[in-house]
This record gives C-alpha cells, structure tokens and sequence, in this order.
C-alpha cells in the first residue's frame, strides 16, 4: 500500500492541455482528488480508499464541492476553491487498475515515478509523484 500513498498530479503529463489534475492517497485510507482548468473551474472532492488487490485501486468518495479556484501560477500546487458553486455529498465509487513505474514525459528533465489508471481521475489517467508525504490539509 505504501507503493500508493503520496500526493500525485499530472502535470508532467499536461502538455496540450488546459487543466491539471490531482490525486491524493494519505496512509490512512483518506484522501482526495482535484481538478481545475485556465478558465478558472475547478472541484475537489474526499474520499476514503484501498487497494483490495495487488494492481487495483478502489476510491469510495462521500464529498465533493465545485466553483472558481486561485492558485500561484508559479507551482503546481492543487487549487483552493475561492467560490462554490455546488457542494454536498458524493456516493460514487471507483474501482480500477494501476501500474506505478518510471517513466519520461516531454515536460520533465528527470524520470519520475508515474502512477497509471486503467480509470480516469478527475480526468486524467497519468500522475507524476510530487510527493510521499503529502500534507494532512487538503485544498478543500
């Protein structure tokens, strides 16, 4: 499980596109996932998660929460909604592959450690590593 656990977004996979993802997995079967495009939308919504098998992933969200974020354009940091929309509960349930491994894109210098999805999150199926410790507040 430890393999999983760490904030993960997918700007290294980014390019041609107008928004960023982003996936959280705490150690403790919480987290979270995000969204957000240049035109200034953007979600986020919580959840708990597990790993029932080697390869799978499975998210069980219970709340989410849409509107218009702001972020320093100079990091890739997650959004912080500065108005909501729509807010409340979320029933939905993820069930999906993954593979972690090394990989390149066009937007890195380096390898990173990449986290793919059979199924898309907050639409996207690529996740750089950005970090293992991700941090106990949330964007929310």
């Amino acid at each position: 499980m430890e393999d999983l656990v760490g904030l993960w977004e997918s700007a290294p996979y980014d390019y041609g596109t107008m928004e960023s993802s982003w996936l959280c997995l705490r150690a403790d079967g919480t987290g979270w996932s995000a969204w957000a495009n240049a035109a200034g939308g953007a979600s986020i919504s919580r959840f708990t998660w597990a790993r029932p098998r080697d390869g799978e992933l499975d998210l069980q969200y219970h709340w989410t929460a849409s509107g218009s974020w702001t972020s320093d354009t100079q990091t890739t940091t997650p959004p912080s909604l500065i108005e909501i929309d729509e807010e409340g509960p979320d029933h939905s349930f993820i069930h999906t592959g993954y593979t972690i491994k090394v990989d390149t894109t066009p937007l890195t210098e380096q390898p990173i450690t990449a986290l793919h999805l059979g199924t898309a999150i907050e639409c996207a199926h690529q996740f750089g590593l950005a970090t293992r410790d991700p941090a106990a507040d949330d964007p929310a």
